[in-house]
């Protein structure tokens, strides 16, 4: 009987079962933690983009580029006509219409001299596939999309730290993805990353990868726009300062008057009354129930334009 030989055996470098106890311990086991983090900005520093966003599989990341392309139906994208059906699935799932060249014998890339005869004046962008990690012609393909005004969606699902002309694979075109299910060089059970290389695209991108939530830029404390006004608001500390307790009263203080001013003040009488200058103890939790609950009641009237 013959031995089977496995398609594949899934790498481990030794310290694995270590980072996933840690992330367990640190109870952070849903992405956006440090590790995603480490991630993000160790994926920018390798690959030279604009930004790196993890994504559960790179056909994730390929049908997020789909979306950020807006392929509305009958929009064509031009792709190798060897690959996996995930290249495809992204643009038909939109209602696009894949259109497939053949490839080099060579490489098993799509054949660059093929694609401008493939144009159209219902091409959106040219999706090369860089096969084993063999990157594709992209001076030529690059040439191509700017004289015709398309973008170019990299599908670098095999190329992660390969490089074409020593810039790193998915990082050439407009947007790029990447792979690290078990069967790739660089693994995460299942997992991708989308790369997106076009400063105009980065805010959208964060966008649909939080579920069509800025909940990214909120998180960074970055300006909240409402109706008429902005204002830029750490909500997500605020809402919850009644409940720090063992802490100095001032930080609390002056992060709470950003939006209920009176708040401030309440907390500091409140310290003065007590005797001591922290929230710590039973006498303040009958307060703090009150502050919480006008403290969330400004934060709404706030994002509506109303005021406190």
């Amino acid at each position: 009987m013959s031995e089977h030989i496995p398609f594949n055996r899934p790498h481990m470098t030794g310290k694995e079962l270590y980072y996933i106890a840690e992330a367990h311990f640190n109870g952070k086991l849903a992405g956006d933690g440090p590790y995603t983090r480490r991630c993000h900005h160790w994926l920018e520093k390798l690959s030279g983009c604009r930004k790196a966003l993890l994504t559960h599989s790179c056909t994730a990341a390929l049908e997020m580029q789909a979306l950020l392309l807006d392929i509305q139906p009958g929009d064509e994208v031009i792709m190798p006509s060897y690959t996996f059906v995930s290249t495809a699935n992204a643009v038909v799932l939109r209602g696009g219409v894949p259109v497939f060249v053949d490839i080099r014998e060579d490489t098993l890339n799509i054949d660059e001299s093929l694609i401008e005869e493939a144009v159209t004046p219902r091409t959106r962008a040219i999706a090369p596939v860089h096969y084993a990690g063999v990157g594709c012609e992209m001076d030529v393909i690059m040439d191509i999309a700017q004289r015709h005004g398309l973008k170019v969606v990299e599908d670098a699902a095999q190329g992660f730290m390969s490089t074409y002309k020593g810039r790193a694979l998915g990082s050439i075109g407009h947007l790029g993805a990447y792979s690290f299910h078990e069967t790739k060089n660089v693994i995460s059970g299942e997992g991708g990353a989308l790369l997106v290389n076009d400063p105009d695209l980065v805010q959208r991108a964060e966008i649909i990868r939080e579920k069509g939530t800025d909940r990214s830029r909120f998180f960074r404390g970055k300006w909240i726009n409402t109706p008429g006004r902005r204002r830029d608001l750490p909500i997500c500390r605020a809402s919850s300062l009644p409940l720090f307790c063992g802490r100095s009263w001032k930080k609390p203080a002056k992060l709470l008057k950003t939006v209920w001013p009176a708040g401030g003040v309440i907390m500091r009488c409140w310290s003065l009354w007590s005797g001591k200058e922290s929230c710590a103890g039973r006498r303040f939790r009958p307060i703090a129930a009150i502050t919480r609950i006008c403290t969330i009641f400004c934060l709404r009237r706030t994002l509506t334009g109303s005021r406190c």
